[in-house]
């Protein structure tokens, strides 16, 4: 990504057989996360699981053949919904299996991006239940049966979103100090 462009240096090395070969060498900062390596594994497992039970109820929401899915205001939250669902996805499975220094693009792209998507997707899903209550309090007719289904299908999704927000909390990004060496201290060569 180029936000990250600046982090990486081009450094040209020559190969075995006397090729140039370009290779990008980081050069920025490296972050820590305060939990340990058994933590982070167990917050991936819970992760993954949270992920795909969001998902299967989200999608068994939309087949629900309900009348308030017609409304622009149950509808919408509902659809906009896959976004955030979808950066989460590529979030949880990049999240490291091993305990390390992390790259400023790591961090990003694991750690922060499932911290704001969650949070997105969470507020996405209060809304949609929002919207569902407010359809069926003041616009809803005839038959209830659907609508019940479908705002339990979203609360119990708003439910599982919410868990993973929460477990999310202990989990605190650390910029690690950088090692800096003066030209002065250094050995002559």
């Amino acid at each position: 990504m180029k936000r990250y462009a600046d982090d990486f240096k081009v450094v040209i090395k020559e190969d075995e057989k006397g090729r140039e070969k370009r290779e990008a060498v980081y050069q920025g900062k490296f972050f820590d996360i305060t939990i340990d390596e058994k933590e982070l594994l167990r917050f991936r497992r819970i992760s993954l699981v949270l992920l795909a039970l969001i998902i299967i109820i989200h999608f068994a929401g939309g087949f629900v053949a309900n009348q308030g899915m017609y409304a622009f205001f149950v509808a919408t939250p509902y659809i906009f919904a896959f976004l955030p669902l979808y950066f989460m996805t590529t979030g949880i499975l990049r999240l490291p299996k091993t305990k390390r220094k992390y790259r400023r693009d790591e961090i990003g792209l694991s750690f922060r991006r499932v911290k704001r998507s969650s949070m997105a997707l969470f507020i996405l899903l209060c809304v949609g239940v929002a919207g569902e209550v407010v359809y069926l309090i003041w616009f809803a007719e005839g038959e209830y049966l659907l609508e019940w289904i479908y705002l339990a299908v979203e609360v119990v999704a708003m439910m599982i979103a919410y868990i993973q927000v929460h477990i999310q909390k202990p989990i605190e990004v650390i910029p690690l100090e950088e090692e800096k060496h003066d030209e002065d201290t250094l050995p002559a060569s």
